[in-house]
C-alpha cells in the first residue's frame, strides 16, 4: 500500500513539473521560439534571472509581458533620406554658356562665357582652364589629341585674382593663341577639318559617387540660398576648324594680278612714240629718206635707248630684216646682276619649340648649314647671335656683340656643302632681365651675324647676316610676373548679327 502511494505521489509530481514547464514556455515566447526544452530551463538557476537585463518580449516580474521599441534599420533610414530628398526640388543647372570662336586653325581664338540667366554668377576668368580634344582627319595618323595647359602653368584651384561676377546679360571674352594649349607636336592637330570638343573648368565627380559636387566651380550663384546649382565644368559646342583662307592683302594682289598695273610713264611712251613715228615720216619725209636713216641712227647717242628703239625698228623694216630682240640689246649691259647658285651660303634654323620651367632654363638651339655647292671658311660663335623676342610684354631685342678681329685661327672652321654648325645658348645670358618676366607664350627669331672676315690671319672667311626662316615658339611656365597683367572685366553680351536679306526681296 505504501508503495502505491509513493508511485501516485511521484506521478502527481511529474505532472506538476510538466505543467510548470508548459506555463514557463507560454510566459517566455522568445525562448520557446529558440527551441529550448524543459531540461534546458531546469538547468538554469533561478537566482541568475534578476541579474540579467530584460530582453525584448521577456516576462516582467509581475507576470506581464514587457514591450521595447525596435531600433530603426539602415534600409529605413535610407528610405527616409530619399523621401526627404524627393520632397526638396532640385536646383536648376547653371545658366552659363561657353563659346569657342576659331576663325582659322592657327589662331588667334576667342573664349567667350555668357550669363544667360536672371541672377548674377561667379566664374574664374582664366583661359588656362580650357581643355581641348581634337580629332584629326589624317587617315595615317588619325587620333584624338588632348590639349591642356601644363601643371606648372594651369592654376591648381580657383584663381581668386581672376574671379569675375557676371550680371545677367554680361559676358567675358578673351583672345588667346591655341598653341599655348596645343604645344610642341600637338600643334600639328591644329589643321583644317579637325573636330574640336571644348571643356572649361574642372571635371565633374565620377558617376559612381553619390556626394554633391565640391568646389572649385566654373560657375556658381552669388545668392544665399543659391539660385541655381554650381557647375564644376562647362562644355562648349563642338566646332570644326576651317581651312586657311588667303589674307586681304593676298586677295588684293590676286585681283591686281588679273589686270596688270600700269607701268611708268616712260615705258608707256615708248610704244606710242614708235607707232606714231612711221606715220609722221611717211607724210613729211621725201622718198630718199631711206638713205638718210643710217646717218640719223649714227647721230643718236648710244646711251639713249628711247631714241634708238624707233630707229632700229625703222632700219629693220626698211631692210626687210626683223628688229633685234631685247635680249640681244641687253646682252652687253649690266642691268641684272649674275647670281652664282653654287657659291657657299649659310642657312640658319632654330628649334621649332622650347618648353621652359622658368626664365633661367630657357635654352635655344641654333643650327647654321652650308646650303651652297662649295666649301666655306667661317667663324661661328654664340656672341654672334641676335634674338628678336615677341611676348606678352611686347617686343625686345637681344643684340649680338660687334666684331673683335681677335678670333684665333683654330676657331675658324671649314664647312663642306651640307655641313652644319650647332650653337646652344641660354637666353638669360644675352637678353635683358625683364625680357621673360611674365608667364606665357613667346616667339624668338634668331639672326646670325657672321662678322669676322679673318683678314688679319690671311683668311678669306665668309661674312653675312642671316635670319632664321621660322621663329622658335617658347612657353614659360613660371615667372616673376603672373600670366595676366590686368584684372578681368565684364562686357555686354554681343548680340547676333541680323540675317542678311536677299537682294530680290524688297
Amino acid at each position: 500500500m505504501r508503495i502505491r502511494l509513493v508511485r501516485i505521489a511521484s506521478l502527481f509530481t511529474s505532472t506538476a513539473s510538466i505543467a510548470a514547464a508548459a506555463l514557463g514556455l507560454a510566459s517566455r515566447p522568445a525562448l520557446a521560439q529558440g527551441g529550448s526544452g524543459p531540461a534546458q530551463q531546469a538547468e538554469k538557476p533561478s537566482s541568475a534571472a534578476p541579474q540579467e537585463k530584460p530582453k525584448t518580449g521577456a516576462a516582467s516580474p509581475s507576470g506581464g509581458a514587457s514591450v521595447a521599441a525596435p531600433k530603426p534599420s539602415a534600409a529605413a533610414s535610407r528610405a527616409g533620406a530619399k523621401k526627404k530628398a524627393a520632397e526638396t526640388p532640385p536646383l536648376a543647372p547653371a545658366p552659363a554658356r561657353v563659346w569657342l570662336i576659331a576663325p582659322s586653325p592657327q589662331g588667334p581664338w576667342t573664349l567667350r562665357i555668357d550669363n544667360q540667366g536672371e541672377r548674377p554668377m561667379r566664374i574664374p576668368a582664366d583661359v588656362r582652364l580650357l581643355r581641348l580634344e581634337i580629332d584629326t582627319l589624317n587617315k595615317r595618323t588619325k587620333k584624338t589629341v588632348r590639349c591642356a595647359a601644363p601643371a606648372g602653368l594651369k592654376p591648381s584651384g580657383f584663381p581668386e585674382r581672376r574671379a569675375l561676377l557676371l550680371a545677367p546679360g554680361q559676358s567675358y571674352m578673351e583672345h588667346f593663341d591655341p598653341r599655348l594649349l596645343c604645344f610642341g607636336k600637338d600643334e600639328a592637330a591644329l589643321a583644317g577639318g579637325s573636330v574640336v570638343r571644348t571643356w572649361y573648368g574642372w571635371g565633374p565627380p565620377p558617376k559612381w559617387s553619390r556626394k554633391a559636387p565640391a568646389p572649385p566651380f566654373a560657375a556658381e550663384s552669388t545668392d544665399a540660398p543659391p539660385a541655381f546649382a554650381p557647375a564644376p565644368g562647362l562644355a562648349a559646342p563642338t566646332i570644326v576648324l576651317s581651312y586657311d583662307l588667303p589674307s586681304k592683302k593676298e586677295a588684293a594682289g590676286d585681283q591686281d594680278g588679273a589686270e596688270p598695273p600700269p607701268r611708268s610713264g616712260g615705258e608707256q611712251a615708248q610704244p606710242s612714240a614708235a607707232a606714231a613715228q612711221p606715220s609722221e615720216d611717211k607724210a613729211t619725209r621725201p622718198q630718199d629718206d631711206k638713205q638718210a636713216q643710217p646717218s640719223a641712227a649714227a647721230a643718236q647717242p648710244p646711251g639713249d635707248k628711247t631714241a634708238q628703239a624707233p630707229a632700229d625698228r625703222r632700219a629693220g623694216a626698211g631692210a626687210g630684216q626683223p628688229a633685234p630682240s631685247s635680249n640681244d640689246r641687253s646682252a652687253g649691259s649690266s642691268a641684272e646682276p649674275i647670281v652664282d647658285a653654287n657659291a657657299p651660303r649659310l642657312e640658319v634654323k632654330s628649334d621649332p619649340w622650347s618648353d621652359a620651367a622658368s626664365p633661367r632654363s630657357i635654352v635655344v638651339r641654333v643650327s647654321a648649314r652650308n646650303a651652297g655647292k662649295r666649301p666655306m671658311t667661317v667663324a661661328i660663335r654664340p656672341r654672334m647671335l641676335e634674338f628678336h623676342v615677341a611676348g606678352p610684354n611686347g617686343t625686345a631685342v637681344c643684340e649680338a656683340s660687334p666684331p673683335t678681329g681677335a678670333i684665333p685661327r683654330d676657331l675658324f672652321r671649314t664647312l663642306k656643302p651640307g655641313a652644319s654648325a650647332d650653337v646652344s645658348l641660354l637666353l638669360r645670358e644675352v637678353c635683358p632681365d625683364n625680357t621673360f618676366a611674365r608667364e606665357g607664350l613667346y616667339e624668338v627669331t634668331a639672326t646670325l651675324h657672321a662678322n669676322e672676315p679673318g683678314t688679319g690671319l690671311g683668311i678669306d672667311a665668309y661674312t653675312a647676316t642671316i635670319a632664321a626662316d621660322t621663329p622658335t615658339l617658347l612657353r614659360v611656365k613660371s615667372a616673376p610676373e603672373p600670366f595676366y597683367a590686368a584684372a578681368p572685366r565684364a562686357v555686354p553680351t554681343p548680340k547676333p548679327e541680323p540675317a542678311e536679306q536677299d537682294a530680290d526681296e524688297d
